[in-house]
This record gives structure tokens, sequence and C-alpha cells, in this order.
């Protein structure tokens, strides 16, 4: 396991197999990291704060870490985000002198697509006014800019937004879909038509079928609607897309 030379930011990660890696953040890699484990386990006890768990992503096609509900919808949002290729929790461990002090933080996801890097900490807005908080999330966010990656402090989303979101999640897993639902349902799209009408105009006999093929549509984004306003009938498809977004784990 080498070590970062003196007086660099000291960075660290799994690899799946093998121990840790430890380098200089000059130096890392992101898509070595988003292949790698957690660098910390996700404990649990009776009378926790919080609620960590797993999510089942699609865009990992594995399950992915989180420590609490306000992470879980973060990392529920990554998987829905098409530009998003790849997503890691816990992905690495930095550490390394902010003027007086040393400091060390594990952020808590990293995202990766195309041309792109964002480091993700998910922090409650009451725990962003303590100056601990405030002065790691700080260190953190100029030694991201310097790397050339993407810094992003969230503290949650609009409730219907993710309402919706996690509603139509239960699409995101294309084997408990019904294939041949899924293109009767597909075929019925169109700019402007509601959701009801698509439904009521599919060639299909379960209509159990169709509402498990709507939220597979929805979540892949064949079907394209808006989210920000409580979903329904009446919702209106904005955009139908060809075919279904290819996912990389």
């Amino acid at each position: 396991m080498a070590r970062s030379p003196r007086g660099e930011v000291e960075f660290r990660y799994t690899p799946r197999e093998g121990e840790d890696v430890v380098t200089a953040l000059a130096r890392a890699r992101a898509q070595d990291v988003v292949q790698g484990g957690p660098v910390r386990s996700f404990g649990s006890h009776a009378g926790m704060g919080h609620y960590p768990g797993w999510w089942w992503s699609a865009t990992a096609q594995d399950h992915v870490g989180y420590e609490s509900l306000l992470e879980r919808d973060r990392l529920m949002l990554a998987d829905f985000d098409p530009v998003v290729t790849a997503i890691a929790s816990q992905p690495f461990g930095i550490s390394g002198r902010d003027g007086g002090c040393v400091r060390r933080h594990v952020p808590d996801y990293l995202l990766v697509g195309p041309g792109n890097v964002t480091v993700v900490d998910v922090k409650p807005f009451e725990q962003l006014r303590r100056p601990e908080v405030a002065a790691v999330l700080s260190w953190t966010c100029r030694l991201m800019a310097a790397r050339g990656w993407r810094y992003e402090v969230w503290s949650g989303a609009e409730a219907t937004l993710l309402t919706n979101v996690r509603f139509i999640s239960q699409g995101r897993r294309p084997a408990l879909l019904h294939g041949p639902a899924m293109a009767a349902l597909s075929a019925q799209g169109r700019p402007g038509r509601t959701i009801g009408e698509a439904l009521d105009a599919a060639d299909w006999g379960l209509r159990t079928d169709l509402r498990a093929a709507l939220v597979g549509l929805l979540w892949q984004q064949v079907w394209q609607v808006d989210l920000t306003v409580p979903l329904s009938g009446n919702t209106r498809i904005d955009y139908v897309r060809g075919g279904r977004r290819e996912r990389c784990a």
C-alpha cells in the first residue's frame, strides 16, 4: 500500500479485491474509485437516529449503500439521472492540512458520467450551520475544485419530485416488467396524450401489467412527464423517445 508524498492531500479508496490504495488526490482516478467498495462500513444498532440501508441501483446493477433517508433520496435521484453512468457510496477518504489543522473526510457519493465527475455530500440544512461541518465542507470544496471534479452539498429536493421519482422507481428492475405489456403501452405514447388515455388505448388485457409497464417507461424516461406536479391519469406526456436508455455498471 503506497503512501502519498509528504505535504500532498492523501487519497484512500478500496478496490473490490485487495488492500486499500493510498495515493495523492492529484493523481486519483475516478474510474478506479467508482469500481471499488465503500471505504467504511454501514453500521446499524438499536436506537439509531438515522436509517442506513441498501438501494438496488439500476445504474450500478448492484446494491449501493446509504446512511440516512436523506442520502437514500439523493442516491435515488442519481440512479434516475441519465447522465450518471456509475455510482459509488462512501467512495474515498481524504486527509491533509488546512491551515493550522489536519482534516479528514469521507464524502457520501461519487457520481461519474461521460466527461463528468461529481462528489456529493448530503447534509441536513441544520447541520450546515455548525462551524465544524461548514469548515470541512469548504475544505473539501476547494480540494475538489483543484482536482477538477464538481462538488455538491445536497440538503433535499422538492417533496413532489421525490414522491414521484420514488413511485416510478418501482420500474427500475427490467426483469420484473412484462415485456409484451410494455410494448403495447409504449406504442400508445404520444406527446400531449395523457397517461390515462395511453393506458385506455393499449391493446393489452391485464391493467396491472400495463400499470407496471407505465412505471418502467417513466423510469427509463422513454416517456417524459412533468415530475414537479403530482402524477395522475391526467398527467400529459411531454416527450416520447424511441427506445430504452442504456446504463453502464
